[in-house]
């Protein structure tokens, strides 16, 4: 399982890293808010621990945006933080925090509260929007993916290719790690077939 640690404190990172990798976890780590939703979003991680102060933005703004993107909007969130104060606490949860840990913290009780989380929400799925024009292009793609090595000529790979390209554009913030494969893979694979496949009723010399 995946943990993507947020904390902009190098020495309790590399702890936390360190730990956390010799419980058997993968980790990802970064001390800012922005690369904090951009690796979010990237590779959708099982959990992250997310610590509340941090230079860029308060850590309840990055559970905010991660709990509106429809991607990450399952992902569990610890708080990780220094500050004790009630309302500090309230805030974390109200953003959407699913536990919360106070500094200094045993790492024992931090890879039990992991354990925890990760365990009441094995089992929840991403939330992926999809809306009526993502879902015709996708149907377009599987039909085109049965009938394409008979029946396709280097325009309709060429259409192929810039449907792919204009829904990683337009979702990039929604697809999934396997959906962003999808079609990168079909982007080359149109890319490959637009050199090899003659325009329809063009004879063998024509230039491409």
């Amino acid at each position: 399982m995946q943990i993507l640690v947020v904390e902009d404190d190098p020495d309790i990172r590399l702890t936390l890293e360190q730990n956390l990798g010799d419980a058997g976890y993968v980790v990802c780590a970064t001390g800012t808010a922005s690369d904090a939703l951009r690796l979010a979003a990237a590779s959708r991680p099982d959990l992250v621990l997310l610590d509340l102060m941090l230079p860029d933005r308060p850590g309840t703004e990055v559970c905010r945006v991660l709990r509106a993107n429809p991607v990450t909007r399952t992902v569990p969130v610890i708080m990780v933080t220094a500050r004790a104060g009630e309302d500090d606490r309230i805030a974390g949860l109200e953003h959407g925090a699913d536990d919360y840990v106070q500094k200094p913290f045993s790492m024992r009780e931090l890879l039990l509260r992991v354990e925890a989380v990760l365990k009441r929400n094995r089992g929840r799925e991403p939330e992926v929007r999809v809306d009526a024009q993502y879902a015709a292009a996708r149907e377009q793609i599987r039909v085109w993916d049965g009938f394409s090595a008979n029946h396709f000529d280097r325009g309709e790979w060429r259409e192929c290719q810039e449907i792919c390209r204009t829904i990683l554009r337009r979702y990039a913030g929604q697809l999934t790690p396997p959906e962003m494969t999808l079609f990168h893979e079909r982007i080359r694979q149109c890319a490959d077939k637009v050199d090899a496949v003659p325009a329809r009723g063009a004879g063998s010399g024509d230039p491409r």
